[in-house]
């Protein structure tokens, strides 16, 4: 079950938004382990930070959210990351991030600072395609793929749940994102992302794009980054005013795994 995000969470956000064009964070504050052992230890310390209470092993590829440098520290940076359920699941969406703890720069990098895929429109300009461009030996064919469809949405011909003061809560019983108490006339929604590697390749599971109303055209918003061939990560920022949010999908060998999502308003 995905847990609520409530207001004291929303200016966490808001800070580390701000807090994330330090040591040239430009868009989303988002960082990824990227340790060749495969692994970085999260530090939980207990009543100052420096007495450890706690070590938690985060995996190559695993992502967190930097919130600032930790104190007293000059290796070290303090993060929130999602809990991860015991029983591991194929796809899973996060919309609170309720651990924390400190890392080691050297084993991390930040999203936004990895190699960028070549971003382009189709020509009917609904579809945003992401190419890894990266090494030009590799045959253009060959080379990987993100692919985002966008089109006019059909919401209103869901079944929709309101609140008292008539805020839409749910569409088709799913929390929806991008919109308010109305759907906003020509509005768009993703319709399906899909991944294309050589041997490899999917379209993203429903549960990974439900609901993303009001998706960015705008590449200065949106952006695919990878750590290697087995790796790769797609963000965005929708939507605008009060319904912006940041949404974040990590697509490990070809399909897509997990999802971070939460309102980040302007």
């Amino acid at each position: 079950m995905m847990i609520s995000i409530n207001k004291a969470f929303y200016l966490c956000v808001f800070s580390m938004f701000s807090l994330a064009f330090v040591k040239g964070q430009n868009k989303v504050p988002f960082g990824v382990v990227k340790a060749e052992e495969g692994y970085a230890m999260v530090r939980v310390p207990k009543d100052n930070y420096r007495k450890i209470v706690d070590k938690i092993r985060m995996r190559r590829g695993d992502v967190f959210v930097y919130v600032k440098p930790a104190p007293g520290e000059t290796e070290w940076i303090w993060i929130k990351y999602p809990e991860k359920s015991e029983v591991e699941k194929p796809f899973v969406r996060y919309d609170s991030l309720n651990k924390e703890g400190m890392v080691n720069k050297e084993r991390i990098a930040f999203i936004d600072q990895l190699p960028q895929y070549t971003p382009s429109k189709s020509k009917n300009g609904r579809s945003l395609i992401f190419t890894d461009n990266n090494n030009p030996k590799i045959p253009a064919a060959q080379r990987s793929k993100v692919i985002i469809d966008i089109y006019p949405s059909n919401a209103s011909y869901r079944k929709q749940e309101k609140d008292a003061s008539g805020k839409i809560l749910t569409i088709d019983k799913i929390k929806p994102w991008g919109i308010g108490n109305e759907l906003p006339e020509g509005m768009t929604e993703i319709k399906s992302i899909r991944v294309q590697q050589p041997g490899r390749g999917s379209v993203f599971v429903r549960e990974a794009i439900k609901n993303m109303f009001q998706p960015t055209m705008d590449f200065n918003n949106i952006g695919v980054t990878s750590i290697d061939d087995d790796h790769i990560f797609l963000y965005m920022i929708n939507g605008s005013g009060e319904n912006r949010y940041t949404t974040f999908w990590t697509i490990k060998e070809g399909r897509v795994i997990s999802q971070i999502i939460y309102k980040s308003p302007e």
